[in-house]
């Protein structure tokens, strides 16, 4: 194959969210447990989304308490494509 998509996979994850001053931080852990997607946004302006691992993203966490962000903690079902 070519690497196209052959269907569909649903996915538990489990994300949270800091902010502080306008700055929205969503951290979102993958379900292979060792990956975290970071998308941040500073006043409505969206950043690219970062793939980082989990040490680095619990690392930037803790960080963001330090400052003292704020924090919300959910849980999602997501279904993503499949890749090949």
């Amino acid at each position: 194959m070519c690497g196209g998509y052959t269907g569909e996979h649903e996915v538990d994850s489990y994300s949270r969210t800091y902010m502080y001053e306008g700055h929205r931080v969503l951290f979102t852990v993958m379900e292979n447990g060792m990956t975290m997607i970071i998308q941040e946004s500073k006043d409505g302006n969206v950043m690219p989304k970062r793939v980082v691992d989990l040490e680095e993203g619990i690392d930037y966490e803790d960080q963001l308490i330090k400052w003292g962000y704020t924090s919300s903690v959910s849980y999602t079902h997501l279904t993503l494509p499949t890749k090949a």
